[in-house]
């Protein structure tokens, strides 16, 4: 095949492709400290992570619990994309595990403003290793007015 009828089809394509590698990712964008009204969130580079709403701050240190490991992931194939908290936690006395999840839902409202959404509802799941506890059901799409959802600012 000639080249020359492609003309300017391969620097532009080669622009395009050089432009989308450069945008920074939904992990990038997020990392930082996020404040709103109610509550704020605090997601770190070491995908450690602190959530605040009102008097309650996830995660809760208890007594003979220990935290082993803490993460954020987001699976920003899914619309609107996932956000979820982990906190891998073992009782010192026994040893036994236990996973906790806070599954959100959020959305980019700016460069430096998001929205988070969840519904708190405490359920267990003891089919999984460690057994996992969920703190709440991740909803499927964003209300216009919801107690459940917050918008936050980067700080």
């Amino acid at each position: 095949m000639d080249t020359k009828h492609l003309g300017l089809m391969p620097p532009i394509l080669l622009i395009f492709v050089f432009l989308f590698s450069c945008g920074d990712s939904v992990e990038t964008k997020l990392i930082g400290e996020w404040q709103g009204t109610d509550g704020s969130i605090i997601l770190n580079k070491d995908s450690s992570w602190v959530f605040t709403i009102g008097d309650f701050v996830l995660p809760t240190p208890e007594e003979g619990i220990m935290v082993e490991n803490m993460i954020w992931a987001v699976d920003d194939t899914q619309d609107p994309v996932h956000l979820d908290c982990m906190v891998y936690l073992r009782q010192i006395g026994s040893g036994m595990k236990r996973r906790l999840i806070l599954p959100l839902i959020l959305r980019f409202l700016g460069q430096n403003k998001i929205q988070i959404r969840t519904i708190f509802d405490l359920s267990n799941d003891s089919t999984t290793t460690p057994p996992t506890l969920y703190m709440g059901k991740r909803p499927t799409v964003f209300e216009i007015e919801s107690d459940d959802q917050m918008t936050l600012t980067r700080q």
